[in-house]
């Protein structure tokens, strides 16, 4: 109870653990009934493989174990088929975790969302690899934890409003793809990996950039009015935008400076 009265007073890496678990829990319950018991096999291994190594991490650094790993191991069972191997699976998840995460000190000290690492690095060594979008239902159980990362500030809504402009007139350029479908494609993604605090710009004119980018991106990998857009490329354009998202907020203050300089000069 306390951890969850922190959690939504916003406070914390316990408080971000929290309320993105509470976030991705209903697509993540409505997916592991889709899918039935291989979804649950799953979920069960990518949890031992992510939770492993935080408690490993933990006893080497003699911090407190965080679950860290929670979040990560949903989002990738939200956004894999069931059929992938656990071996591959282990692997991936393993690299992201120790990558994306607690190479630079755990949760809160990192640039990069594990999941979108480990989702990244299962397309990357799995050429033939199409990720499951989530059934329209699971896709629309997803707007709640929208509205709760939105209310409690772990999604931006700048972020929100740039991606989805950019998506919107780039599709008004002629692309296959219907806008509803695109929609429900690209909002797991934008809830889960796009708008995941740790990898977002955090300067207001950084997040315009970073929501924007990662829109553009989405067309630059999927193929611009060549065909729909699926999962497979907002990933990429995920980890790509978070990468730059450093350079995006140097960027936005640097401009903030001269603009200040200029006032007064």
């Amino acid at each position: 109870m306390k951890a969850l009265t922190h959690a939504m007073q916003g406070r914390g890496a316990i408080s971000l653990i929290a309320l993105q678990i509470i976030a991705v829990a209903p697509p993540l319950a409505i997916v592991l009934v889709e899918r039935g018991q291989p979804a649950l096999v799953q979920f069960g291994a990518a949890l031992l493989i992510v939770l492993a190594w935080d408690y490993a991490f933990a006893k080497a650094r003699r911090q407190q174990f965080l679950p860290q790993g929670l979040t990560a191991a949903a989002i990738f069972v939200l956004l894999t088929p069931t059929d992938i191997p656990i071996w591959h699976m282990a692997v991936t998840l393993s690299l992201a975790t120790v990558i994306g995460e607690h190479v630079f000190g755990g949760r809160g000290f990192g640039f990069l969302s594990p999941a979108t690492v480990a989702l990244a690095l299962a397309l990357l060594s799995l050429p033939n690899l199409e990720l499951r979008e989530p059934s329209t239902l699971a896709t629309l159980a997803c707007l709640p934890g929208l509205a709760l990362l939105l209310l409690t500030g772990l999604c931006s809504l700048s972020v929100l409003v740039a991606f989805a402009t950019t998506l919107g007139a780039i599709h008004s350029l002629a692309t296959p793809t219907d806008l509803a479908q695109l929609a429900l494609v690209a909002l797991p993604a934008f809830v889960f990996l796009i708008a995941d605090p740790t990898a977002s710009a955090v300067t207001l004119g950084g997040r315009v950039l970073y929501g924007a980018v990662a829109g553009a991106l989405v067309w630059v990998f999927g193929g611009i009015a060549t065909e729909p857009v699926t999962i497979n490329p907002i990933i990429f354009a995920a980890l790509t935008a978070s990468l730059f998202a450093p350079l995006f907020d140097h960027v936005a203050i640097s401009l903030q400076i001269r603009a200040g300089r200029l006032r007064h000069g």
